[in-house]
């Protein structure tokens, strides 16, 4: 069964979250001065589009047989979204780079639920 419909916002948000991520490197080691309220929207941004592609494959998931290990990563980002929220404050010495990496482990979480879609069917 092929299941496009729930690989399109995978990618964009891998897109995202690859891009953003990279932005936020760049800007910590290149010691740019960079508008906090900016970098704050980009995050944002990028963390509700990776809410809003597990939200469309848990809700596509209902009907379809997408398979567990697919469910089970992208479970895994909802998880990784509320450690992030917890401890969004602790790291306010290196921001650039804690966000940057925790994008980049999001980004690889959906390369990883993308690589899954359809396997471990129940």
């Amino acid at each position: 069964m092929e299941f496009y419909f729930l690989e399109l916002p995978s990618y964009i948000s891998l897109a995202v979250c690859g891009a953003i991520g990279l932005v936020l490197l760049i800007i910590h080691f290149g010691k740019y001065e960079v508008s906090i309220k900016l970098t704050n929207n980009l995050i944002i941004f990028s963390l509700s589009s990776v809410l809003l592609q597990v939200l469309v494959v848990v809700y596509f998931s209902q009907n379809n047989e997408i398979g567990s290990f697919s469910l089970f990563y992208n479970i895994v980002n909802l998880f990784v979204l509320t450690f992030l929220y917890i401890y969004r404050n602790e790291m306010k010495l290196n921001y650039y780079l804690y966000w940057s990496f925790a994008l980049f482990f999001l980004m690889g979480m959906e390369i990883r639920a993308i690589q899954t879609l359809g396997l471990g069917l129940n």
